[in-house]
């Protein structure tokens, strides 16, 4: 993984290369931007891939098999570890 590294070994989801399988370890972003994150299942400790990019660069992820598009500022507040 590349530069973005916080806290030890997590990365910043967006620093994250394609298909990599990863655990998310924590969100660090303000409480109103963090609900709907965990209404969507990504909760600490769920895995994560980037499976690829919009046409605008915002990721399309895999959470537990589910596929959900984000913006690119939400998935850099995303700090995740290899599995």
């Amino acid at each position: 993984m590349k530069n973005g590294r916080s806290n030890g070994s997590a990365t910043s989801l967006m620093d994250v290369p394609l298909r990599t399988a990863v655990e998310l370890e924590r969100i660090d972003a303000p409480s109103d931007e963090v609900e709907p994150l965990l209404e969507r299942g990504i909760l600490p400790g769920c895995r994560l891939r980037r499976i690829r990019n919009s046409p605008a660069g915002d990721p399309v992820i895999s959470v537990e098999g589910t596929l959900l598009a984000l913006r690119r500022e939400s998935a850099a507040q995303l700090f995740v570890r290899e599995v």
